[in-house]
């Protein structure tokens, strides 16, 4: 693992099983979202796969490709997605990795997951170097969810990332830092303790569910 190291190994530059940042569809939008300096294109990627790529619960194993195909994704999802479009923008970037409480995703969670998810969870967000300098840049909640599902839950935010600033999940949920990885293939590759299509499914259907009734009370 590595900690604010100044010295960047060209592993969080490099393409992986699922960062398959030489894609056709990665390597498309990455060039759409490219600024005229790394901070101005790390906050357009950020931003992009923060609010246009919805949250959505699903398997690990996605590579980025699809995710944009999708356009939703989970924390690991978003994040793969985020560090991908970074390294083919050619910004060194990795996997930070918590261990957060399950409470974390209470307000958003159909009951089947929360009931079977463990007291504790793995969390997935992007850290980017810019500025000499490792920087979290977690874009896994987006607009549209924050304001119908975490608003009102202490120790959330949302607002614009300028590129120098940390933007991480507050710590109240976090139980333990556990580094950052420039590759996570081998724990995307383990098999879902508990997931399967039905109950992705049904969780996603909560959501949807979520998301709706914010624009149903706007219209009325």
């Amino acid at each position: 693992m590595v900690e604010h190291n100044p010295y960047i190994h060209p592993e969080f530059l490099s393409e992986t099983k699922y960062c398959d940042l030489e894609s056709y569809e990665v390597k498309k939008q990455a060039l759409r979202l490219k600024a005229s300096n790394d901070i101005d294109t790390a906050i357009n990627i950020f931003n992009w796969v923060r609010d246009d790529v919805k949250y959505a619960f699903d398997y690990w194993n996605i590579k980025a490709s699809e995710t944009i195909q999708k356009m939703c994704g989970m924390c690991a999802n978003k994040a793969n997605l985020q560090i991908s479009l970074l390294r083919a923008a050619g910004i060194p970037a990795g996997y930070g990795v918590l261990r957060i409480k399950k409470e974390a995703l209470k307000v958003i969670a159909y009951e089947e997951i929360f009931a079977k998810t463990l007291d504790s969870t793995i969390h997935v967000y992007c850290r980017v170097f810019l500025n000499d300098q490792w920087i979290s840049a977690d874009a896994t909640v987006d607009k549209e969810l924050f304001e119908v599902a975490y608003i009102n839950v202490p120790g959330w935010e949302y607002g614009n990332w300028n590129g120098r600033d940390h933007f991480k999940m507050s710590k109240k949920y976090i139980l333990e830092d556990l580094g950052m990885l420039a590759n996570i293939d081998e724990f995307m590759d383990i098999p879902p303790r508990f997931l399967n299509d039905d109950i992705l499914k049904s969780a996603n259907k909560h959501i949807e569910d979520l998301r709706l009734k914010k624009i149903f009370s706007a219209a009325i």
